[in-house]
């Protein structure tokens, strides 16, 4: 069936299930629609200037940010770390472009060293994300649900290693490595947080709770355009911005 025939189809159906206001349009209520269709095409590129500054907020040139968040007090005298956040760089620069550059390469031999070469001791990222998630949070026996160490890791430790950093986590599949591998370090070294790491933790979640806050905000807009869409067919202002 072509698109053409599918859209009438679509139209058809609309016409015969939908309210008489759904299909011509709310009378009166036409002119209020495309006010509320303008204003939510003037918050338009106001989001969209959010969402470019939340991107480089995001971005490695927003690191001095963290700066403006205080370390913890206790953070120098307990770290316990011989080579501090902000010395890595300058004391090993090379390592550090090689891990920028090739991401998932470097968390990739950042977990080896973390285990001492003994992949033996390798788990699925090390069981700290076991148990239920997305839709198995809200209904038993829906994906997914991990369980390391039942997917065969110990006869292929360094091919699902390779899958973890890279592929597993979708796009923070580096960023769980690493995350993972620095707390595997901490405990068994007994190693605190270093000041630098504490800062990026506070901006983190200061950006997070941000980010989570205009989520819900452009949920809002979505769902107004929608409605308003469906209301102000005649509308030509509702029509574009229900696009």
């Amino acid at each position: 069936m072509s698109l053409p025939n599918i859209s009438n189809e679509v139209s058809s159906a609309v016409s015969e299930t939908c309210p008489e206001c759904w299909t011509l349009g709310c009378g009166p209520l036409d002119s209020l629609f495309s006010l509320t269709a303008d204003a939510l095409e003037c918050c338009t590129p106001i989001a969209e200037y959010i969402a470019a500054a939340i991107w480089c907020c995001g971005s490695p040139i927003a690191f001095p940010l963290i700066y403006c968040f205080d370390s913890d007090p206790h953070t120098n005298e307990t770290s316990g770390w011989a080579i501090s956040m902000e010395q890595a760089p300058m004391r090993q620069p090379l390592l550090c472009c090689f891990s920028m550059i090739g991401l998932p390469c470097g968390q990739f031999f950042v977990r080896r060293h973390a285990l001492g070469g003994d992949m033996t001791r390798y788990r699925l990222w090390q069981g700290d994300y076991d148990g239920p998630h997305c839709f198995a949070r809200h209904c038993d026996g829906a994906p997914i649900t991990i369980e390391s160490g039942t997917y065969g890791e110990q006869d292929c430790p360094n091919a699902f290693l390779c899958f973890e950093v890279s592929v597993l986590g979708g796009m923070c599949s580096s960023c769980c490595a690493f995350e993972v591998s620095r707390r595997l370090m901490k405990e068994e070294r007994e190693l605190g947080i270093d000041p630098t790491e504490a800062r990026q933790e506070k901006c983190i979640n200061f950006a997070g709770g941000i980010a989570a806050s205009i989520h819900q905000w452009a949920c809002c807009m979505y769902c107004t355009s929608c409605c308003v869409g469906c209301c102000a067919p005649d509308s030509e202002g509702a029509q574009e911005c229900s696009a």
